[in-house]
């Protein structure tokens, strides 16, 4: 069976960042575990279930205004939290509506932080 790392079609990069999540009346301000120009893994307090459009508001750093889009829960697993967080759960959004503009945003922060971590 192919890991899931093996069929992924873009780069994937870890990174906390803020993300503000909003759905059928939930708002939960959480940060990243890691992202690429398709979704983001966040880590939550608050269990989303698989299908779930979420709003989603990504404050990528450098950048005055934050990316919004639209995401569907692709998955949603319990995890141990980490010594500095109280996240017990890791959602995986996949980007539904992308704008080219956010897309280039993206694209750009993700290649620096490629970098940052050679």
């Amino acid at each position: 069976m192919k890991s899931r790392r093996n069929t992924r079609r873009n780069k994937r990069v870890k990174t906390k960042i803020r993300v503000h999540c909003k759905t059928e009346g939930i708002f939960f301000s959480d940060f990243t575990r890691d992202i690429c120009v398709d979704g983001v893994g966040v880590e939550s307090t608050v269990a989303i279930m698989k299908g779930t459009i979420v709003d989603l508001h990504l404050h990528i750093p450098g950048e005055t205004e934050p990316i919004i889009t639209k995401g569907r829960v692709i998955w949603s697993n319990t995890i141990i939290p980490h010594a500095d967080s109280n996240s017990n759960i890791a959602i995986g959004i996949e980007f539904e509506e992308l704008s080219d503009i956010y897309r280039g945003k993206l694209l750009n922060f993700i290649e620096n932080q490629d970098i940052k971590q050679v």
